[in-house]
């Protein structure tokens, strides 16, 4: 084989990996997925909205307003003698927030409200490219705003609207499906099909290279701490009363019965810490053989399962596993709510679903 015909293979790959025709059936789920639980998200905000973004919040107004306009940000250097600094460093930030803006508690709350209506609507997949991009920004407001409470889980929520808003995550199982094919039965035409498209593979790709990134990211920055090479990484989480549940007399007496049997101990934890950095930095590797793929996505969800039950970190995983949904096809996920459908007795709803072809990603 020559230069020219392997680069010609090469791209022509490249391109069936991303540009593959699909239809949209993994980004509804994981729009139906990720809307619900941010909408639940911007919903407990509720709780003390005033002190997150109001004009005296744990971050004031006035203090706020200094931070990203007047703080010097100096943007680090690519010689190591530092002579290409800048002489005059630019001031503030690029970061947006409506609750910058608006500083009446009436307003904020109206604002508030807004939101949760716009979320709901998006995660019901209504006017769905106004509602994917108004949810993103709205997300960002009360980030930006309230910085003294983001986290992991708001970066996660970032990602995946981000993308989603992009893609075609309302072309099933949504509003705006029902909606189309109502005015196609007035207008006496038939219901139209779902289209397998490249944008549907496109983004759903771009979701799984981030979230390969992240985990490797997560496994190399293990790699630099002593407790995860000792083995004892994972008990500083399970026997953390800011993490895990030791309120529950069975969950301390599971930790006594460990901390009496060393050897047990030793096995568990040691076990716990080979099981993450395993799954975590050969997961960008593995899943994209078809062998290894639904084994690593399963231990996956396992993982952050456990993660939301012992560290009580549960709508972090709960995103992180709607972004895990990625990697499975459109034809896995109509299987998988096929099977939810019947389970609780409800048959297929072929006019949310459509009757296109699955277009199916290979992963």
């Amino acid at each position: 084989m020559n230069l020219f015909a392997w680069l010609w293979d090469l791209l022509d790959g490249v391109n069936k990996f991303f540009f593959k025709p699909s239809t949209p059936h993994t980004l509804a789920m994981i729009r139906i997925m990720a809307g619900l639980g941010i909408f639940y998200i911007n919903l407990n905000w509720g709780a003390a909205l005033l002190e997150f973004v109001g004009p005296q919040a744990w971050i004031e107004h006035d203090t706020m307003d200094s931070l990203r306009t007047s703080t010097l940000f100096e943007p680090p250097g690519a010689r190591w003698d530092g002579s290409d600094r800048m002489a005059e460093p630019p001031r503030g930030s690029s970061a947006f927030s409506f609750f910058y803006h608006v500083t009446d508690s009436g307003s904020i709350w109206m604002l508030h409200w807004c939101f949760l209506a716009v979320n709901l609507m998006f995660a019901l997949g209504l006017f769905t490219r106004f509602t994917g991009v108004a949810t993103w920004i709205a997300s960002l407001s009360y980030i930006q705003r309230a910085q003294t409470s983001l986290f992991g889980m708001d970066t996660i929520t970032s990602i995946l609207l981000f993308y989603l808003m992009f893609s075609p995550c309302g072309g099933v199982w949504s509003l705006d499906r029902l909606l189309a094919a109502r005015r196609a039965r007035r207008q006496g035409l038939p219901e139209p099909e779902v289209q397998a498209t490249p944008d549907a593979t496109f983004f759903q790709r771009l979701m799984q290279v981030h979230f390969a990134i992240i985990y490797f990211g997560a496994g190399t920055s293990k790699l630099m701490g002593a407790s995860w090479w000792q083995g004892t990484a994972l008990w500083g989480c399970l026997a953390n009363y800011s993490f895990s549940p030791m309120q529950y007399e069975a969950y301390m007496g599971v930790l006594e019965f460990l901390a009496d049997h060393r050897w047990l101990w030793e096995l568990v934890m040691s076990g716990m810490a080979v099981f993450t950095l395993v799954l975590e930095l050969g997961f960008p590797f593995a899943v994209w053989t078809p062998q290894m793929r639904l084994p690593f996505v399963i231990c996956a969800i396992l993982f952050h399962t456990g993660i939301g039950i012992l560290m009580g970190l549960r709508m972090f995983s709960f995103l992180m596993c709607a972004l895990l949904l990625s990697f499975l096809n459109p034809g896995e996920i109509r299987g998988i709510f096929s099977w939810i459908g019947g389970w609780l007795g409800l048959g297929e709803n072929s006019s949310a679903q459509g009757t296109a072809t699955s277009g199916k990603i290979a992963a």
